[in-house]
C-alpha cells in the first residue's frame, strides 16, 4: 500500500533490511520472522500495545543522507514484493538519470503522491480497515471459517495461574477468544457462548475490575479492560443470544438493512456486526417500552418536545421512529407517552410560526384519522424526519391497494361472523362471554361500577381514545382502581399492544381456525383433556359456547406456534380473556402474553418461568433479606413462583380479584407480577418466619390468597376452591385486591421492566445450562443400552456430537430440514434431539475411527453413513452414531468384522458405486452441500488468510512458491521378512499359522516366475469353467468339498506332472483350508453373538470393494507389511474358494443360500482327506488349463487373485520383502482385472470371518480396543493448536 512520503530519522531501529538498491530499501520488522531476543521483545510490544505497525515497508534513502522517506507498507510479503517490483520496473531507469539527490527525491515524492491521487477509494460500509485487519488476525489465530463474524475486540489481561497475560479479547458471534504472545510464548482461550454458565463483574484485590466467565471446565478472569462496562454488556448480549439459539436451534442472521438505519447514529470505526447488535438491543428496548410487535425495528430517535393540550404545556422527551410506528416518551418517567401507528396517520405538515414562542420552532403536526392533532417541536433535523415519515407512509399505501380476500372482508364486517371450517361445519366467533352469561342491565350495575365508567368517559374525552391516545399518570391511576367491565377488553387490547397485531393481520385468526380444524396432534389431545378444567365454576364454561371458543383459540395458537404448542395454565388464562373480549381478541391477547409479555413461559421446558423464578429469588434477597433466608431453608420459592406466575395469580385467588392484577399487567408488563408477589410475602412475613415447615408456610399463603376479595366486582358470588387452602384454617379478614395492588406500587414501584429484563439476561445462562445438563443426562441414559461406550467416554462423545450439530446451526446458510411438528414433539426419544448430516458425520468419523486413517477413509465414512441411515432421511442421531463407533472401538472381533462386511453390501454399497472411484464423496442428499469444518484442519497450513497478514511470532515464511510435503520413499520404510510378524504373535492362534508363514517364505525370487505361471493357469481354468458350465448360481463351500470325491471317482488317476513348486502350492492351500475349517468349527462351538444366518452372501464386486477398504485401512500402520501379507493370503484363499464353488456347483445352489447349517460342511471340516482333495483339485484346475492359458489370458485377463492384489498396488510400491514384490509383479500383469466382474461368484460371511481368523496379524488388529477420549479432546481443541506448529514448515534448519 503506497503512502505519502514521510521523513524517518532512524531507519534501522527495530527493522531488518531484506533487499536494497541505490534508491530504495525493503525492510521487515523484528519479531515477524527470524528470532533472537530483540525479535521476541519487539513482537511482544507490538502485541501488547497493538501498535498496528505493518511488518513490511519500503523506504527511499537518498545517498549520503541520514533521513529516509516511507514509500509503501504491507501486512505480508507478497504485497510488499509486488510494490518493490513496480518500483524497480518503472522508476529505477528514470532515477538513474538524475544527478542531484534532491531532484530524485522530489521526483519520487511526486510520483508516489500521483499514485495515491489516482487510487479509487471505495467506500466500506461494513467494516473499516482496522476491523478488517482484526478480523483477519482473529480468523488466522483461531482457525475460524469466514462464516464466523467478529463483533469487537478489546485489550485486556487474562489471569492464568495467578499471573496476568496481556493480550486481546476477541468477541465473535459464537465464541469468546483470547490471544496473548509474550516473549515467544502463546496463550489461547476459546470459549463457546453456549458453554458459559455465568458472567459476572468481579472487583476484589486479586482481580480488580475484572470480568469473570464461568464454564463447566473452570473460571476465566479478564482484567485491565479500558471499557469494562461496554465489554460486559456486549458479552452478556452475545451469551443471551446464544442461549436463545441453544433452545431454538437457530443461527445468527445479520440484518442487511442496518447500515441504512444506523448510518447517522453510529461511528464509522464500529464494525457492521457490532452496529447490528447495538441496533438489536435498542430495538428490543423500544419494543418493550411501547408494546410493539416482535418484528418491529427501531429506525432512529431524536430529542423534541410534545404539546400536551390537556395541560397546555410542552413536554421534553424523545421521538422514536420505526417502519410502522411513531412513538414518544417523556424524559420524566411515565409522565406522558404516545404510540401512533403509521396506518392511523392522515397528514403530516411543518409548522413555522414566528409569532409563537421559541418552544414551537421547527415543529411538525401529525393529524390522525381520528382527528387528533399531535405537535412535535424543537426537532433538530426536521426535514430529514419529515422525509423519513413520508417514506414510511408511502410504503403503508401499498398493501391497501391490493384486492382484499373474502376472509378479510368478512373479518372487518363484524367481530361476530360466521366461518366454515374444512369439514364443512360452521362456527360463530363468540363475543365476550360475560355479555352472554351473568349479563346485567344498566340499573343493576353497582354505583362503584357506574362511577368507574363515568371516570373513563371523562378520561377518553380529555386524553383521546384509541391507540393514539395520550398515556399519562392519570391513566395509570384509573387502572389501579380497576377497569369497568364495559371497557376492560378494549383497554387490555390497547395497552398490551395486541390491537396492533390484530390490525396488521386481518382475517388471520379465521384462517388459522380453518387450517387447524380437524387436525390431530399431541397439543390438541392435551387441550381436549384440559377444556373442562378451565374455570369450571363459571357458567360460561359449563356450556358448549364457552368450551367451543376456548378450544378454537387454544388450537389456533398451537397451530400458529408449534414451538410452544400448548402448555397447562394457558387454558386458565385464555378462559378469563374470553370472558371480557371476543374470540379473536382473546387469541391476540394470548399471543401477546406468550410471545412478548411473558416470553418462553409456556414452551415445553417453561424456560421463561424458571428464569423469572431466579429473578424473583434475587428480588426477595434484595428487598426482603430476612425472609429470603427462611424461604430458602424451607425450599418454598420454587413451589410458589411457578403456580403464581404461570397463571398470573388466576389459579391461586378468585378470578374476580385476579382480573384487577391482569388490568395492571397488561398496562405495566411483567413487573406487576413481581410487585404483587413481593407484597404478598411482605404481608405474611411474620407468620412465614414463624413457620416450622414448608407445609405450614404453604397453608399460610394459600389461606391469604383465598380470602382476597374485590368489593367492586360485578360477578356473581362464585365459590373458588384452592388446593393450597385447607379446611380448618381460620379465615382472615378480607384483603381487597385494590389495596393489595396500591401497596405493591407504593412499596416496590421502584422496579421497572428494564431492570427485570436485565435480571432475566443474567439468569438465562444458568437456567438454560441446567436444562442442557438435564437433557444430557436423559440422552446418555437413553443410549446406554445401545452402545459399548460407558461413563466419561460416552459423555465426551455427546458433547462433541452436540458441538458439531450446533456448529452447523452457526455456520450453515440453510438449516437442517426438520418438520416443525416432529421437532417439538415431546414424545420423541431424547437421542433424536440432535442429528447430524453426512458432512458433520464425516468430520467425526475421520477423526475418531481407527479404520479411517488411509486416503480412502471418506469412502468408508459414506458407506457407514448409509448403513446407519435406515429411514433414509440423510440424518444420523446420537444413538446410531455411538452404536457404530462403539462396535468399531470396543466391539469384539466378530462384531467388528460383521460391521465391516455389511458396510460393503446394500444399502451401504450401492450398485452404481464405481470400482475405481477415488473422488471424495459428498452428502448422500445433495452434492452441493457445504462441507463441515474438517477435524484435521489444524494439520493444514494452506489458509488464504496467511497470505494476507503476518503476526508477531510467525516463523520466517518460505518463498512464495508452493511448498509440498515430502512423500516417504521406499527406502524409508523398513524391509525384512513379511512373515516374521507371525512368529512374534503370542496368541493361541500363532502356532497354527507357523506352517503357513513358512510355506509363504518358499515363494522366493527363484520360483517367482513359476508362481506367476500358476496364477495364470488358475485364471485360464476359471475361464474354461465358465465356458463349460455357463452362468448359474453359486455353491456353498461345504458341498464343494463333498463333491470333490465324486469328481475324483469318475475320472482315472493321472500321473503327477506338477513341479515341486506346484506341490508346495497344494500344501499351502491345504494348510490354509484346514486352518479355516478349524476356525469355523471353533465359531460353531461358541455362543453365537452374531446371527450369521441373517447376513447375505458377498458378491465379487462387493468383495473387491471390501478388500480395497482393508488395504487402505492398514496404511501407515506400525505392522503394515505383516497386515498386507495376511490380507493378500486371505484374499487369495477366498477368491479361489469362490471360484471352485462356482465351477462345480453353479447349478445346484441359490445365490441367497447361506452355508452356515449345511451338513457337508461339518462333515468335511472333520475330514483331513476332504481338505487335501479340495486343495489338490484347486491346483489341478490350474494345471489342466495350462495349455490354453496363454490364449485365454490374451483374450481376457480375469485372474481374480492378481486383481484383488492390484488394489494394493500403491501400497505395495512402498513395501519391501519378496512376498510384496510378488504381489506387485502380479498386479502389473492384470491391469484389466476389474473390467468384467463375475456376477456368479460369491462367498458367505462364515467363510470370510473364518479366513480372517487364520491370520494372527488380522486378529490382533481387529481385537484391539480404542479409547477415543484423547481423539475427542483433540477434535474439540483443534483451534487451540499453536501457530508455530502449523503455519510454516521449518525449512531453515539445514
Amino acid at each position: 500500500m503506497w503512502l505519502k512520503p514521510e521523513e524517518i530519522l532512524l531507519a534501522n531501529a527495530l527493522w531488518v533490511t531484506e533487499r536494497a538498491n541505490p534508491f530504495f530499501i525493503l525492510q521487515r520488522r523484528k519479531g515477524y520472522g527470524g528470532g533472537g531476543l530483540t525479535g521476541l521483545l519487539v513482537g511482544t510490544l507490538d502485541t501488547v500495545l497493538d501498535s498496528k505497525t505493518p511488518p513490511y515497508r519500503i523506504l527511499h534513502q537518498p545517498h549520503g543522507s541520514d533521513v529516509s522517506y516511507t514509500v509503501a507498507v504491507a501486512n505480508n510479503k507478497k504485497e510488499i514484493h509486488k510494490d518493490w517490483e513496480w518500483l524497480e520496473q518503472h522508476l529505477m531507469e528514470t532515477l538513474g538519470a538524475f544527478e542531484a539527490n534532491e531532484d530524485a527525491t522530489e521526483f519520487i515524492r511526486c510520483k508516489i503522491e500521483s499514485l495515491l491521487a489516482n487510487q479509487v477509494k471505495g467506500e466500506d460500509d461494513d467494516e473499516t480497515k482496522r476491523y478488517k485487519t482484526a478480523t483477519r488476525k482473529f480468523m488466522k489465530l483461531f482457525n475460524m471459517p469466514k462464516e464466523e463474524k467478529l463483533v469487537n475486540y478489546y485489550s485486556c489481561s487474562y489471569w492464568k495461574s495467578r499471573m496476568p497475560r496481556q493480550g486481546w479479547m476477541y468477541l465473535s458471534v459464537n465464541h469468546l477468544c483470547f490471544y496473548s504472545f509474550l516473549l515467544g510464548r502463546e496463550d489461547k482461550v476459546i470459549i463457546r457462548w453456549t458453554d458459559i454458565l455465568k458472567l459476572d463483574i468481579g472487583n476484589n484485590v486479586l482481580f480488580p475490575d475484572s470480568l469473570v466467565v464461568k464454564t463447566r471446565e473452570g473460571e476465566y478472569y479478564f482484567s485491565m479492560l479500558l471499557q469494562s462496562g461496554e465489554t460486559f454488556r456486549l458479552m452478556e448480549q452475545l451469551a443471551n443470544m446464544a442461549m436463545k439459539q441453544l433452545m431454538q436451534e437457530g443461527g445468527f442472521e445479520e440484518d442487511k438493512t442496518i447500515a441504512d438505519r444506523t448510518k447517522k447514529k453510529t461511528p464509522k470505526k464500529t464494525s457492521s456486526i457490532k452496529r447490528d447488535l447495538d441496533a438489536r438491543a435498542r430495538s428490543d428496548a423500544f419494543r418493550l417500552a411501547f408494546r410493539l410487535p416482535l418484528m418491529e425495528k427501531l429506525d432512529g430517535d431524536t430529542d423534541c418536545t410534545l404539546w400536551t393540550p390537556y395541560n397546555k404545556q410542552n413536554v421534553w422527551g424523545r421521538l422514536y421512529l420505526s417502519q410502522n410506528y411513531i412513538c414518544f416518551a417523556s424524559r420524566v418517567r411515565e409522565l406522558v407517552s404516545i404510540v401512533m401507528p403509521t396506518r392511523e396517520i392522515q397528514l403530516v405538515e411543518k409548522v413555522d410560526n414566528s409569532a409563537s414562542s421559541d418552544g414551537n420552532q421547527k415543529g411538525l403536526v401529525i393529524t390522525t384519522k381520528g382527528k387528533l392533532n399531535l405537535m412535535f417541536s424543537q426537532l433538530g433535523d426536521r426535514d430529514f424526519i419529515l422525509e423519513k415519515i413520508s417514506d414510511f407512509l408511502a410504503k403503508q399505501q401499498q398493501p391497501s391497494a391490493r384486492p382484499r380476500t373474502k376472509s378479510e372482508k368478512s373479518d372487518d364486517a363484524s367481530s361476530v361472523n360466521e366461518s366454515t371450517d374444512k369439514s364443512g361445519a360452521s362456527f360463530d366467533l363468540q363475543p365476550a362471554l360475560v355479555s352472554l352469561f351473568c349479563r346485567r342491565d344498566s340499573d343493576e350495575l353497582s354505583s362503584r361500577e357506574t362511577v368507574k365508567e363515568h371516570l373513563w368517559n371523562i378520561h377518553f374525552a380529555e386524553y383521546g381514545r384509541g391507540v393514539c391516545m395520550y398515556r399519562t399518570v392519570a391513566t395509570l391511576q384509573l387502572i389501579l382502581k380497576g377497569l369497568p367491565e364495559k371497557y376492560r377488553g378494549e383497554v387490555w387490547m390497547l395497552f398490551s399492544g395486541a390491537i396492533n397485531e390484530k390490525s396488521c393481520n386481518p382475517g388471520y385468526y379465521s384462517r388459522l381456525v380453518e387450517e387447524s380444524s380437524g387436525k390431530y396432534s399431541l397439543a390438541t389431545d392435551e387441550i381436549e383433556r384440559d377444556l373442562h378444567r378451565s374455570l369450571p365454576e363459571h357458567p360460561a364454561f359449563q356450556s358448549d359456547l364457552g368450551i367451543g371458543a376456548l378450544r378454537r383459540v387454544l388450537t389456533a395458537y398451537a397451530w400458529r406456534n408449534p414451538t410452544i404448542g400448548y402448555c397447562q395454565a394457558m387454558n386458565i388464562v385464555t378462559s378469563v380473556l374470553l370472558l371480557y373480549t371476543d374470540e379473536e381478541e382473546a387469541f391476540w391477547l394470548l399471543t401477546a402474553v406468550c410471545e412478548r409479555l411473558l416470553p418462553d413461559y409456556y414452551n415445553t421446558k417453561v424456560v421463561g418461568a424458571l428464569i423469572d423464578q431466579s429473578v424473583f429469588e434475587e428480588l426477595i434477597k434484595d428487598n426482603l433479606p430476612s425472609l429470603y433466608q427462611k424461604l430458602e431453608t424451607l425450599g418454598l420459592l420454587s413451589m410458589i413462583s411457578l403456580s403464581w406466575f404461570l397463571t398470573i395469580f388466576l389459579s391461586v385467588m378468585p378470578f374476580s380479584c385476579a382480573v384487577n392484577i391482569l388490568d395492571c399487567f397488561f398496562y405495566d408488563g411483567a413487573r406487576v407480577i413481581f410487585q404483587v408477589a413481593l407484597t404478598i410475602l411482605d404481608a405474611k412475613k411474620d407468620e412465614l418466619l414463624a413457620a416450622r415447615d414448608d407445609g405450614e408456610a404453604m397453608t399460610i399463603l394459600g389461606g391469604y390468597l383465598e380470602n382476597v376479595s374485590n368489593r367492586d366486582s360485578t360477578m356473581p358470588n362464585i365459590i373458588h376452591t384452592n388446593m393450597l387452602c385447607t379446611n380448618g384454617v381460620k379465615k382472615e379478614p378480607s384483603v381487597d385486591v385494590s389495596e393489595l395492588i396500591d401497596e405493591s406500587y407504593r412499596n416496590f414501584g421502584h422496579m421497572n421492566n428494564q431492570d427485570i429484563d436485565k435480571l432475566r439476561l443474567k439468569y438465562r445462562l444458568q437456567v438454560v445450562q441446567n436444562i442442557e445438563d438435564s437433557t444430557k443426562k436423559n440422552v446418555l441414559r437413553s443410549v446406554a443400552s445401545h452402545t459399548l461406550f460407558k461413563g466419561k467416554e460416552l459423555e465426551n462423545l455427546f458433547i462433541l456430537f452436540k458441538e458439531e450439530y450446533l456448529t452447523s446451526c452457526y455456520w450453515r446458510t440453510s438449516q437442517q430440514p426438520v418438520d416443525s411438528a416432529d421437532k417439538f414433539d415431546p414424545s420423541r426419544p431424547y437421542y433424536e434431539i440432535y442429528k447430524v448430516d453426512f458432512d458433520q458425520f464425516k468430520t467425526m468419523f475421520l477423526s475418531l475411527v481407527p479404520w479411517s486413517t488411509g486416503s480412502q477413509g471418506h469412502v468408508l465414512a459414506l458407506r457407514a453413513f448409509r448403513y446407519l441411515d435406515e429411514n433414509g432421511d440423510n440424518m444420523i442421531n446420537f444413538k446410531e452414531f455411538v452404536y457404530l463407533l462403539g462396535v468399531i472401538c470396543h466391539g469384539d472381533l466378530t462384531h467388528k468384522l460383521k460391521l465391516l462386511y455389511q458396510c460393503h453390501q446394500p444399502p451401504a454399497l450401492l450398485p452404481n458405486d464405481d470400482l475405481d472411484s477415488s473422488e471424495i464423496p459428498t452428502s448422500p442428499k445433495s452434492e452441493s452441500t457445504e462441507s463441515a469444518v474438517e477435524a484435521t484442519d489444524f494439520f493444514d497450513s494452506g489458509d488464504t488468510l496467511q497470505d494476507e497478514i503476518e503476526l508477531p511470532g510467525d516463523p520466517s515464511p518460505p518463498p512464495l512458491e508452493v511448498v509440498t510435503e515430502d512423500q516417504p520413499s521406499n527406502e524409508d520404510l523398513g524391509g525384512g521378512d513379511v512373515a516374521s510378524g507371525d512368529q512374534n504373535d503370542s496368541t493361541s492362534i500363532s502356532n497354527q499359522t507357523t506352517e503357513a508363514g513358512d510355506s509363504d517364505e518358499e515363494v522366493t525370487t527363484s520360483n517367482k516366475e513359476e508362481a506367476e505361471s500358476s496364477d495364470r493357469q488358475a485364471d485360464t481354468a476359471n475361464e474354461k469353467a465358465e465356458s463349460e458350465d455357463g452362468p448359474g448360481t453359486e455353491s456353498v463351500d461345504g458341498e464343494a468339498v463333498s463333491q470333490v470325491e465324486s469328481v475324483d471317482a469318475s475320472s482315472p488317476d493321472e500321473p503327477s506332472e506338477a513341479s515341486d513348486s506346484s506341490s508346495a502350492k497344494v500344501s499351502d492351500i491345504g494348510d490354509s483350508l484346514r486352518k479355516m475349517y478349524q476356525k469355523r468349527q471353533e465359531l460353531k462351538k461358541k455362543d453365537s453373538k452374531a446371527d450369521f444366518k441373517d447376513v447375505p452372501r458377498l458378491t465379487q464386486i462387493q468383495f473387491i470393494q471390501l478388500w480395497k477398504t482393508l488395504y487402505d485401512m492398514f496404511s501407515d500402520h506400525s505392522e503394515e507389511q505383516e497386515l498386507y501379507h495376511s490380507i493378500a493370503t486371505v484374499g487369495t484363499l477366498l477368491l479361489e474358494l469362490g471360484e471352485v464353488g462356482k465351477k462345480f456347483y453353479l447349478k445346484k445352489s441359490s445365490p441367497s443360500e447361506s452355508s452356515v447349517t449345511d451338513t457337508p460342511l461339518s462333515c468335511s471340516a472333520d475330514s483331513g482327506m476332504d481338505v487335501d482333495r479340495l486343495a489338490q483339485n484347486i491346483q489341478r484346475t490350474r494345471l489342466d488349463t495350462d495349455k490354453s492359458g496363454d490364449e485365454n489370458l490374451e483374450e481376457d485377463g480375469s485372474d481374480l487373485t492378481s486383481g484383488i492384489e492390484s488394489v494394493s498396488e500403491n501400497n505395495a510400491e512402498t513395501s519391501t520383502g519378496e512376498s510384496s514384490k510378488t504381489t506387485a509383479d502380479s498386479s502389473s500383469d492384470s491391469n484389466q482385472s476389474f473390467s468384467k466382474p463375475d456376477s456368479d461368484w460369491s462367498i458367505s460371511f462364515e467363510q470370510f470371518i473364518a479366513s480372517m481368523l487364520t491370520e494372527p496379524p488380522l486378529v490382533e488388529f481387529f481385537e484391539k480396543h480404542t479409547d477415543v477420549t484423547e481423539s475427542v479432546a483433540k477434535v474439540r481443541n483443534r483451534r487451540l493448536m499453536k501457530r508455530q506448529i502449523s503455519d510454516f514448515p521449518d525449512d531453515k534448519k539445514k
